[in-house]
């Protein structure tokens, strides 16, 4: 047997390694690029997806303001003095006007301007740019009432809407206007009550927020969202609306007659402290302020001070009876003229012999010598104390906007000359409800009852909620206010304020009249007229003071102030029913021998 034949094995190609592993990495990184590359791409397209689609949700979304029902103002009787209105603003989808028509027949945006111009009673040339375009909000008309956006509603032009939003309205015109205040055209603020109580009156706006569909229309299951409106509350006021206006037209005409720059009438409810007018003149209309000028459209019974004049005697009188320091009888010789210690010389306003007066008949004489003499058993602390408890240098808190404290400065800052006139109401300023309220103090027994505007707040479903009564304080006692009274009664019926009368009541009163100090540069500049008083005056009501600042045609409050006093204190007995006086008063004796 031959030998085995051989087999020779090849040997096998042998791959470079370095190729193989450069090959896997590539394989290896390239599904991982596909695999981030993809995941990417499904991120963005899922990102890109959502911001669009907040990007729609955005565009259809329309938030809306639901405006609070502004409070009402009302006088005591529920008559209303200010309350809100709705008005209409008409705006329009310029896009979908551009696809109205009538009868089928496309007419677009002049057909638009065409149908809106009579309901809006325009021309049609005047609408028309406003309608066409391609905003998707414009604003058409604004102010429109209720019935003319009705009209306009009827004749279903697509894409046109409205949005509604409410104005004051001031019913009763002037009356008490003064008082009441008024908004500026953009809704804020700007006097008086609509001022002092704005927060509460306001309320609180809501909000809707809602999904629109293509012609504008709420998509019902859209994303849709509200938060109600909360409506402010009414103020119920004192005032009573009739003797409000009667006093302010007999105020406007004593200002003509007189040529006085402005006057004012305040009656005051001496038992309950309500103020039942606050009459300026000029008065204001508040449904068009810019008509009178910036000074006449608040209100000087509550922000101008005068110095009282005489009226102030009622201080110095009532405290030295209230001292025990004097009698109404007791009895004075007193001169036209009195020098005191420091060579301060003080007059009569007339020359006049020396007068037997006892301490009433210098009251009813209105004699400032004779108070002088008087009240110089007063020290100067006791002066200043007295004028300050009878509310002179403090507000009266009845929440006046700008309300002014008046003018009283501490006795120890007096000068030789002030000690003596803050006696007979010069060197020291007061409003018009300050000296109202020193009259009513001494009617009222000696306890002072603070003087209120506001009876209560109305809540927006008609509730009224009473406000609660103020604390009252006794100034003097009730011996020395009614001696007080008793000699103001005796200035009506025998002295300077005889005008003052009123047929069938008795009355106590104080005349004043006061150089008024001018506006620039110091010193005096015209007079101040008043006359304050009460009825009837053996069981008084009703307290009521007239002021009438730089009259030009007469100026003493005899003949100024106590005439208008006579006539509203007559009209205000005869409304409100107050019997006629029947007793007679017994006056203490004005003179001596």
């Amino acid at each position: 047997m031959g030998p085995r034949a051989t087999r020779v094995k090849k040997k096998g190609r042998r791959g470079n390694p370095n190729l193989r592993l450069r090959m896997g990495l590539i394989a290896v990184l390239s599904i991982l690029v596909l695999l981030v590359t993809s995941g990417r791409l499904v991120s963005i397209q899922g990102m890109d997806s959502m911001k669009l689609a907040e990007k729609a949700l955005s565009n259809r979304l329309v938030t809306k303001t639901l405006p609070a029902a502004r409070g009402q103002i009302l006088a005591s009787d529920g008559t209303v003095l200010a309350d809100s209105v709705s008005r209409y603003q008409v705006v329009v989808d310029q896009q979908n006007v551009a696809q109205y028509k009538i009868d089928g027949e496309l007419v677009g945006a002049w057909g638009a301007a065409e149908a809106l111009a009579e309901p809006l009673d325009t021309d049609p040339g005047l609408l028309y740019p406003k309608l066409v375009g391609d905003k998707r909000w414009n604003p058409v008309a604004k102010g429109l009432t209720s019935e003319t956006w009705r009209a306009v509603k009827e004749l279903n032009i697509l894409g046109v809407s409205a949005e509604e939003y409410a104005v004051r309205s001031y019913p009763s015109g002037a009356v008490a206007g003064n008082l009441v205040g008024f908004l500026s055209s953009d809704g804020q603020p700007q006097a008086g009550l609509e001022l002092a109580y704005n927060e509460q009156l306001s309320g609180r706006d809501g909000q809707q927020q809602y999904e629109r569909g293509a012609r504008g229309e709420i998509i019902p299951l859209g994303d849709n969202n509200t938060r109600n409106a909360v409506d402010g509350k009414g103020l119920q006021t004192t005032i009573d609306p009739a003797l409000q206006y009667y006093a302010q037209q007999a105020i406007e005409e004593q200002r003509k007659k007189h040529e006085a720059e402005s006057a004012s009438i305040v009656i005051k409810d001496i038992k309950t402290g309500e103020i039942l007018t606050a009459a300026d003149a000029p008065s204001v209309d508040p449904n068009s302020p810019g008509k009178v000028d910036g000074p006449d459209r608040g209100s000087r019974i509550f922000t101008d001070v005068f110095e009282p004049g005489s009226t102030a005697k009622m201080v110095t009188a009532a405290a030295l009876l209230d001292q025990g320091l004097v009698t109404p009888e007791q009895e004075f010789t007193v001169p036209d003229k009195w020098k005191a210690p420091n060579e301060e010389e003080f007059r009569d306003s007339h020359p006049h012999p020396d007068e037997k007066l006892t301490f009433a008949g210098i009251l009813a004489e209105s004699s400032n010598t004779g108070t002088i003499l008087a009240g110089n058993a007063l020290s100067e602390a006791q002066r200043y104390s007295y004028m300050k408890k009878f509310g002179f240098g403090s507000t009266t808190g009845i929440g006046f906007p700008a309300e002014t404290a008046g003018i009283l400065h501490p006795y120890k800052e007096w000068d030789g000359r002030t000690k003596y006139t803050v006696m007979f109401g010069q060197g020291v300023a007061a409003n018009a409800l300050q000296t109202t309220d020193v009259i009513a103090t001494i009617a009222n027994g000696g306890v002072h009852v603070p003087s209120t505007l506001i009876d209560g707040t109305v809540s927006p479903s008609g509730k009224t909620i009473p406000n609660p009564a103020g604390e009252t304080d006794r100034v003097i006692s009730k011996k020395a206010a009614d001696q007080t009274l008793a000699m103001l009664e005796g200035v009506v019926a025998e002295g300077t304020g005889k005008s003052a009368q009123v047929s069938g009541y008795r009355v106590a009163g104080k005349t004043g009249t006061a150089q008024a100090p001018a506006a620039e540069g110091g010193g005096y500049d015209g007079y101040t007229a008043s006359f304050v008083g009460v009825l009837p005056a053996e069981d008084p009501q009703i307290a009521i003071s007239v002021t009438l600042q730089r009259p030009r045609n007469g100026y003493y409050g005899g003949s100024a102030a106590a005439p208008v006093f006579s006539d509203v204190a007559g009209f205000t007995m005869r409304h409100l029913k107050i019997p006629p006086s029947t007793a007679d008063p017994q006056l203490p004796a004005r003179e001596w021998k």
